[in-house]
């Protein structure tokens, strides 16, 4: 796990790299030599300052505004703070190189059915910002009480920062999908045939977001005790902080997930709850921690200490920093296996011969395909609790219909004729 690969410098020698100041010093160069070269080509002033004034504004609400509230800052003494630096989040990165080769992708695609490129690129934005909607959306319904923030706007500003994690696949799909038929109805093309050109640029954008959840902690698989493989997270991943808040971390293992007023079953032999002799029988009565703040900068990119407390049985236990493990329990590698099987379906669905001339058969059959997957993933996931009075996840309702829809396409895309060419419709 990298959650953070490396920080941007908070200063550029006396300069600050971002705010009001730098990104007018930097945007004021940018436009007198875009001011000298634009009007050698067009000779039209007037333009080349108009454009110029509103790319600087944009500019200064980017790199002046959002991006220097983006920095991390470590608080020190008497409301004073250090500013670190502007993080560069490793599930970010692979998002990006994601949105990237995904786009590469269906490029190819859907040249064959005749799109030009500015036709195309209207696509890609509507298609990759509905999607980056839908997916922060979904995750932010579903998620809402976990979020940071104490306040409706804190809660909002953390909703914005989807680059640090929270995008469900499902609701990227969704809102890929919606995407696509606005645009295809505004341009009166048939959605079928772009939607099929469009599968495995998600499947390839989808692996390597998978191994942006890696990289985050997130989407993490259950406690692996058989020879299949496995992985640790560090100390402060969410894998460690589930394990850790059912006492797991501490070897107490509980009748259920809860951590209050939880019946202690077993205890393991060597743990820190054996050298404090706490036994089977007992009632756990509330587990709770914190991080401690790091006192440099250098401290930041470290594992953080954690302190807490215990109570069993009314008996209160302080937990010191050196109570606490360097990993969690080995789980498994879901994230791994989900970026594996993405990568695989998307080799598959690019692969079907003729997928132009039967329109339906590559997005229903990818329908049914990784729902199947994404079923037995979830058998392997506990980031997840059970959806409607069952054990299955939201997500695995999802496959299910999925998988249903998918069967419905591929009847209709066999009962259509065959070997006949399925091109936009002109408008």
């Amino acid at each position: 796990m990298r959650q953070t690969l490396f920080y941007l410098p908070h200063t550029i020698g006396p300069l600050p790299m971002f705010g009001v100041v730098s990104w007018s010093v930097i945007g004021l160069l940018a436009y007198i030599g875009a001011l000298i070269l634009l009007s050698r080509k067009h000779g039209n002033i007037q333009d080349v300052v108009r454009d110029g004034v509103v790319n600087w504004g944009i500019g200064a609400v980017i790199f002046g505004i959002l991006l220097p509230a983006m920095e991390t800052r470590i608080p020190i003494d008497a409301g004073e703070e250090m500013i670190v630096g502007l993080p560069v989040r490793g599930y970010g990165v692979m998002m990006m190189l994601g949105v990237a080769c995904a786009v590469w992708v269906a490029k190819k695609r859907v040249e064959r059915l005749g799109v030009s490129l500015d036709a195309f690129m209207a696509l890609a934005l509507w298609t990759v910002v509905s999607g980056l909607i839908g997916a922060r959306l979904f995750y932010i319904v579903q998620k809402w009480d976990e979020l940071g923030g104490d306040t409706l706007m804190s809660k909002l500003w953390v909703a914005l920062q989807f680059t640090e994690g929270g995008l469900v696949v499902y609701g990227s799909a969704i809102g890929g999908l919606i995407g696509i038929l606005i645009w295809t109805y505004r341009n009166r093309i048939a959605p079928i045939p772009l939607i099929d050109a469009i599968v495995p640029a998600f499947f390839i954008g989808l692996s390597f977001g998978r191994i942006g959840c890696l990289l985050n902690g997130c989407c993490y698989g259950g406690i692996c005790e058989s020879e299949l493989p496995t992985i640790a997270f560090p100390r402060g991943a969410p894998a460690y902080v589930d394990q850790l808040h059912r006492g797991l971390l501490l070897g107490i293992h509980t009748a259920g997930n809860s951590d209050q007023n939880a019946r202690i079953e077993r205890v393991d032999p060597g743990s820190w709850a054996e050298g404090h002799s706490i036994r089977p029988g007992q009632l756990m009565d509330s587990l709770e921690f914190h991080s401690l703040p790091p006192r440099t900068a250098r401290d930041v990119l470290a594992l953080p200490e954690l302190e807490g407390s215990i109570e069993v049985d009314r008996k209160g236990f302080r937990l010191q920093p050196e109570d606490f493990p360097r990993t969690s329990l080995r789980v498994h590698p879901a994230q791994i296996y989900a970026s594996i099987s993405a990568f695989l379906l998307f080799l598959w669905s690019s692969s079907i011969p003729n997928w132009h001339r039967r329109s339906g058969l590559v997005f229903g059959s990818s329908l049914i395909a990784y729902g199947i997957l994404r079923v037995l993933e979830e058998i392997i996931r506990v980031d997840e609790a059970g959806q409607f009075g069952t054990q299955l996840s939201i997500a695995q309702w999802i496959s299910i219909l999925g998988i249903t829809s998918g069967v419905i396409m591929i009847i209709m895309a066999f009962r259509r004729p065959s070997n006949v060419a399925i091109s936009p419709i002109a408008p």
